[in-house]
């Protein structure tokens, strides 16, 4: 089992942009202004539009500012609201119109994985910062504390990741953990290459019941962790010691109930993907007796099960057979050289 890290509590600044925000200052009563002439969302080509996607994202929350204005630079105007304005001069779609497809698309991958029993979670970051590790062992516990498995995925380059994680087909769904640019420049590879749910951590909290998707939107650890708090979610990580056990009780569902209530583990939902109520296949933590001296062995280790090993015992080719001793050994000869579609002769 993981070993308890209990380190103090931090205190977290809010950003918006990069630009540190005070936390008492009331963002309802300002207008934000922004400066740049690359507007179109759409494109992960540079940091500039991807920086504005979070900005815009982050800033459409209820508690965000009421006017969002932009000043182009090139051409010498501002436009009061910076929705309605175009993405490019060669493309007339509206920021509005972008950001909207963008919500709708998030949140068809956050539906397509509430059905999803085994999660990966996937770090795209070498920080080892408080809130990444933070953010880290609350997705962790999340995922445990509603009856899935979580297994965790360190990858290089995200840009090459997707042919790597292809390979793990019992993964039903994937969660990222990286900075909000990284985010979004892997957004266009997951709609082109992946073959299940990437996922942002809020994200998750949505699929998981944990939260309402009620126009909060941040890739900002910083961000989320502030929410738990102001919800009161904030004690479901508090010596959480990797078992799964945790405080999933304060885990809220969307239609206000608690997610690990007894009466509601076996209440369908229904799905806007299949058009249909679907049955979660999820075990709640709830039922599971803390006692282990009354369980059933006394709580001594009987039988391991692993969501990955079942799945393997399932699939047709499960990976070439040692057979050690079975197969007569032979010394070896030299063979054919040169390329495949034109051998030399024979050595």
């Amino acid at each position: 089992a993981q070993q308890p890290q209990n380190f103090e509590k931090q205190d977290i600044p809010r950003t918006i942009g990069g630009l540190e925000i005070p936390n008492e200052l009331d963002l309802g009563q300002y207008t934000v202004l922004y400066i740049g002439d690359d507007l179109n969302i759409d494109s992960h080509e540079s940091n500039a539009p991807t920086r504005l996607l979070h900005i815009l994202l982050r800033c459409n929350a209820p508690d965000g500012p009421t006017r969002i204005w932009s000043y182009s630079p090139l051409s010498q105007t501002l436009h009061k609201d910076i929705l309605d304005t175009a993405l490019s001069p060669t493309n007339d779609t509206t920021l509005s119109t972008a950001l909207s497809r963008t919500l709708r698309r998030r949140y068809f991958l956050l539906n397509k994985a509430k059905l999803a029993t085994t999660i990966a979670i996937l770090i795209g970051t070498t920080s080892n910062s408080y809130t990444f590790r933070r953010s880290l062992r609350r997705t962790r516990h999340r995922i445990q504390s509603t009856g899935r498995t979580a297994y965790t995925f360190a990858v290089g380059k995200l840009s090459s990741s997707a042919h790597k994680l292809s390979n793990f087909a019992e993964i039903d769904a994937f969660v990222l953990i990286a900075c909000q640019e990284t985010m979004a420049k892997f957004w266009k590879m997951e709609r082109e290459e992946m073959l299940v749910p990437v996922l942002t951590p809020l994200e998750l909290d949505v699929a998981l019941g944990y939260r309402e998707w009620d126009g909060r939107y941040s890739c900002d650890f910083g961000d989320l962790i502030r929410w738990d708090e102001e919800d009161g979610m904030d004690n479901d990580e508090d010596g959480y010691d990797g078992e799964g056990d945790g405080n999933a009780k304060n885990a809220k569902s969307n239609d206000g109930g608690n997610i690990n209530d007894s009466d509601s583990d076996d209440e369908p939902f229904f799905s806007m993907i299949s058009g249909k109520y679907e049955q979660s296949k999820t075990i709640s933590t709830s039922k599971q007796n803390n006692h282990l001296e009354s369980l059933p062995g006394q709580g001594k280790l009987i039988e391991y099960r692993s969501e990955a090993a079942e799945f393997l015992k399932k699939r047709e080719y499960q990976g070439l057979e040692a057979k050690v001793g079975a197969t007569e050994a032979k010394v070896a000869v030299l063979g054919q050289v040169g390329i495949a579609s034109n051998y030399g002769e024979k050595l």
